[in-house]
């Protein structure tokens, strides 16, 4: 029996409904989405109330919603979100934190809590979302949803309220593979003229960080990808790509964009949000004002490093990455040990978000069923169906 929505608590006050198309390569299928994608009428709540309470309802509605309900898929409903989509662990948002119907001692994983909450609880098929530092790929891991980041801009984000439009990229969970298969069809065209796999390389440094459990899965699904791609496997060293360095890098970046967008409705009603996002958009402000030479000493370092990883993931490669190195968020843990969480998952997103490469979550359920392990999948951009094609072989 499907659960009743309002009994989730994943759904924003004033969700909004909508049936499909009669015909499309989706009819039957049903879907939620972040509430931050314009819907004609609807104002979003941008994950507060204040935000909602202070802007109007957009003229038009997404394209990207347009296109799911033009497929013939159902909007289920509208989903909550961290304030500002500016978190990774899922316990800001506006009321409640939706609970994580796979542990619940877990909070589901953000910005895009709700859609994951909704997916991992059997209400809607397909979930959209946004990722910037990770928000659809820690929700996936922690809700043991399968996703795909796809490659930066692959999907125009028309429609949809920016946090760092460097980074941002509209993003798709389900709990099967071949459905984010079917709905990136709808949402993306193929790439064509795809280089031929080349090799699956395993992090394994990175992955020697994380929990023994982590590791062993990671290891399990690399060695079978190498098997079903028919190439050569391989374990490398990648911690040079997610190191602090890179996660600082990362954070001014991607701040100085959040307070370009952001600061003037912040310095207004900055004080309506919670403590951790409010201290982190105070940082925002202060890389804002950082002079111009060292803002463009940080754009150079990123070109560097986007052609290192180049030169480390080359076309036809698939590289095997934690998304995080423990079980987790726990909702028993306190402000220190969210925050340290969540700067181990910033480190990990940084890799595709930095270069715009597409990035899935493969999430390995245990036998009971109580947890799952989330493995992702990264390779160069544009290879983002062959990406889904492996999740595919690799098993539901």
């Amino acid at each position: 029996m499907t659960p009743d929505p309002t009994d989730v608590g994943a759904f924003v006050p004033n969700s909004v409904a909508i049936g499909g198309s009669e015909e499309g390569s989706l009819r039957g299928r049903t879907f939620v989405a972040k509430d931050l994608f314009s819907l004609q009428g609807h104002r979003s709540s941008f994950g507060h109330e204040r935000w909602r309470a202070t802007h109007a309802e957009p003229s038009e509605t997404s394209p990207i919603l347009t296109r799911m309900l033009n497929a013939g898929a159902d909007l289920v409903g509208l989903t909550k979100l961290d304030q500002l989509a500016y978190s990774l662990i899922g316990n800001v948002g506006e009321g409640a934190p939706p609970p994580n119907a796979l542990d619940n001692r877990l909070f589901c994983g953000g910005s895009s809590s709700g859609s994951a909450a909704a997916v991992a609880a059997g209400l809607a098929d397909i979930g959209l979302g946004t990722d910037t530092a990770g928000s659809i790929r820690v929700p996936a891991a922690a809700c043991g949803l399968h996703s795909i980041r796809p490659s930066h801009g692959l999907i125009a984000p028309h429609g949809v309220i920016p946090l760092a439009q460097s980074f941002d990229v509209v993003g798709i969970f389900g709990l099967r593979a071949s459905t984010i298969a079917d709905a990136l069809k709808v949402l993306a065209p193929q790439a064509a003229n795809l280089v031929p796999p080349v090799g699956v390389k395993l992090a394994a440094d990175v992955f020697g960080t994380a929990d023994a459990d982590t590791e062993r899965v990671g290891r399990s699904v690399a060695e079978a990808a190498a098997s079903i791609m028919g190439v050569p496997f391989e374990e490398v060293e990648f911690g040079q790509f997610t190191s602090t360095d890179v996660g600082d890098l990362f954070a001014r970046l991607q701040g100085r964009e959040i307070w370009s967008n952001h600061g003037r409705w912040v310095e207004e009603h900055g004080s309506t949000l919670a403590h951790d996002v409010r201290s982190r958009l105070e940082r925002c402000e202060r890389l804002s004002r950082d002079p111009a030479e060292v803002k463009e000493q940080d754009h150079q370092e990123r070109f560097r490093y986007a052609k290192a990883f180049t030169a480390a993931v080359e076309p036809g490669t698939v590289l095997v990455l934690p998304v995080m190195l423990e079980h987790g968020p726990m909702r028993a843990w306190d402000d220190d040990r969210l925050a340290q969480f969540r700067s181990g998952c910033f480190r990990l997103a940084a890799p595709s978000s930095l270069t715009g490469a597409p990035q899935a979550v493969f999430s390995v359920r245990h036998h009971d069923e109580s947890r799952s392990v989330g493995i992702g999948l990264l390779t160069a951009a544009g290879a983002d169906h062959r990406l889904l094609d492996l999740m595919v072989s690799l098993g539901e």
